[in-house]
């Protein structure tokens, strides 16, 4: 029925004396196309946003690896250092009358993608029991990514005592 009434309208239509209407009809049409095909090329553009554009990071976590959240006592002035990824050193927080120690060497810290406030590092599985066992808060010192020295956690320096009886 529509197609018949434009027809209509079509055929009634004195293309010869009135030009003027006949090129505003084609510019509204092109117009109109034109707002259809950008209006939905938008919107099949998804918004983004941080969760959206965040990724799953269990997914990039190497084989025998373990990824270890962890609460930084400098965690703030770190953020306003880092990125997404860092090498750090890592180090137990003293308490009062207690020294600190090294704890880790040359391993990768991760902010957490969906807070990034939350830190994580990257060790590797069979030493992943030695850091959970710690107590934190830990303290990070950034390293070079350079920095070719061994990564994982700091050995014990504490001797095994072994006591011999007798002969």
């Amino acid at each position: 029925m529509q197609f018949s009434t434009i027809k209509n309208f079509l055929k009634r239509f004195d293309s010869k004396s009135d030009k003027t209407l006949l090129y505003a009809f084609v510019a509204l049409g092109i117009v109109a196309l034109m707002l259809h095909f950008f209006s939905a090329s938008s919107s099949t553009q998804e918004p983004t946003s941080r969760q959206e554009e965040s990724f799953d990071v269990d997914t990039m976590i190497p084989a025998g690896f373990l990824l270890v959240p962890i609460q930084l006592s400098n965690s703030e002035s770190l953020s306003s250092l880092a990125g997404q990824f860092a090498l750090v050193d890592l180090y137990a927080v003293g308490d009062k009358g207690r020294k600190g120690f090294k704890v880790a060497s040359a391993v990768k810290l991760l902010r957490a993608p969906l807070n990034p406030q939350q830190f994580a590092v990257l060790i590797r599985e069979n030493e992943s029991s030695k850091l959970v066992t710690m107590e934190g808060p830990f303290f990070a010192a950034l390293k070079n990514r350079s920095d070719s020295s061994r990564s994982g956690l700091e050995k014990s320096n504490k001797s095994n005592l072994v006591i011999h009886y007798g002969e």
